[in-house]
């Protein structure tokens, strides 16, 4: 016990906890607290699903990966490296961005609220870029899984406790000052990076040798060739890609709908702030713990797809739960059944689908393939999650989170296609066959 314990306590590991802090709690705030603190200024359910255009910067990141992983910044790069100098700049105007956001009202300032909460959008999905590639490049390659796990549950903590720290305050003294307390979720991840050190450059592959000897060019064409151009092209040449690419956009869709409506419908439940937090605080913090380190067993123990097929039933399921709270009383313990049980099913989905998508990605370009993929993962809550808001407006709540559980149907459907197809079971050669 004490041998597999031992890993998780280098220093690199431990700073992986910070890092998914760091980056945990600004999609909380953008998805859920910033859909309660509008749905309690009195803001229309059709609006608040509009505010979930802001998420289409996670659905895009891989456009602009390239430049966080070469573009330096001048003295901040040598002074801190160029993975910590773009992370301490983010986390920086975030920090900033954040205290600018608190200063409005969103029932008489939407405009402005909305263009903050999308300039925070965009830099916590540059922090993600930031934090993916470095998370990786400071773990030994046979220590990854520990590091992902370890990943996963900072990502998970951050989210339970931004929506603690938030919601406790917004009881007693307002939502303006209890957003001021989430700029203290950046130090984590900043403390376990300036601890850490920049990690070292890896060796490239065989295929960045090739393909950098094919051809001669300039340094600077050399250089955004490497860094835009070979990533996907690498990608592009395994088997089957379109068809994994497009089971990463489907397979959380109807999860991501029914999340960016949870906070209309709690309110118009009348649910208050520290009804919330009580849910939070007891059965939904612990399930979602649970589903996590579930999610990692299950991942090993019964491979790929049986894990990605089980945790797309309950995570479908789970929709379902939320039109039996609305249709019984308000209770503080149906309430606390519906946040556990949706939780659990995210904890476990999310570790299995991160697992999978790192999995797929080559070494030599871990940060733009994995902001690929993450962000492919994002657009269903974007393209889907906007129109929500009329659609529960149009046909209600029960009809519509029937009509998320719907939603789920086409990403099992196209994982069943890859199981039958056997597609992703062994990456690595995939990827020895692109080379």
């Amino acid at each position: 016990m004490v041998i597999g314990l031992k890993p998780y306590a280098k220093r690199s590991i431990v700073a992986t906890f910070g890092l998914g802090m760091s980056s945990g709690f600004p999609l909380t705030f953008v998805i859920s607290l910033m859909g309660l603190w509008l749905s309690y200024s009195d803001v229309s359910k059709s609006d608040v699903g509009l505010f979930a255009l802001i998420t289409t910067f996670y659905t895009w990141k891989f456009l602009w990966s390239p430049a966080i992983d070469r573009m330096p910044l001048g003295i901040i790069t040598r002074y801190f490296g160029q993975r910590r100098g773009w992370l301490f700049t983010i986390q920086a105007l975030m920090a900033i961005a954040l205290v600018a956001i608190s200063r409005f009202d969103p029932a008489t300032q939407l405009f402005e609220v909305a263009v903050i909460a999308a300039i925070i959008a965009f830099l916590s999905a540059s922090q993600d870029i930031v934090i993916d590639a470095y998370r990786i490049e400071i773990i030994d390659d046979e220590e990854q899984g520990h590091s992902a796990a370890v990943y996963v549950y900072g990502y998970r903590t951050a989210n339970f406790l931004a929506a603690i720290m938030v919601l406790a305050v917004a009881e007693y003294y307002g939502w303006s000052l209890a957003i001021l307390t989430l700029p203290i979720m950046l130090i984590p991840g900043a403390v376990g990076a300036w601890i850490v050190g920049e990690p070292k450059a890896r060796e490239a592959t065989k295929y960045v040798e090739q393909e950098s000897g094919a051809k001669q060019y300039s340094p600077i064409v050399a250089r955004l060739r490497e860094a835009v151009y070979l990533p996907f092209k690498e990608f592009t040449r395994r088997e089957n890609w379109g068809l994994v690419l497009l089971f990463i956009f489907l397979f959380k869709a109807g999860d991501a709908v029914t999340a960016i409506m949870t906070a209309p419908l709690l309110t118009e439940m009348q649910f208050t702030p520290g009804d919330l937090l009580y849910a939070n605080k007891t059965v939904g913090f612990i399930t979602l713990m649970v589903g996590v380190g579930l999610g990692a067993i299950l991942f090993k123990q019964i491979g790929t797809f049986k894990s990605l097929f089980l945790t797309g039933l309950l995570m479908m399921a789970t929709n379902l739960v939320f039109a039996w709270l609305w249709l019984g009383e308000a209770t503080l313990w149906r309430l606390a059944v519906t946040i556990g049980m949706e939780n659990f099913a995210t904890g476990l989905g999310t570790t299995v689908i991160i697992a999978y998508m790192a999995s797929l990605c080559n070494a030599n370009f871990t940060a733009t393939q994995y902001a690929l993929m993450s962000s492919l993962g994002n657009q269903a809550r974007t393209l889907l999650g906007a129109p929500s808001g009329y659609v529960a407006e149009a046909i209600g709540w029960v009809e519509f989170f029937i009509y998320a559980t719907l939603l789920a149907l086409p990403g099992l459907i196209l994982l069943v296609i890859l199981w039958k197809k056997n597609v992703g079971m062994d990456t690595q050669t995939a990827i020895n066959k692109s080379d």
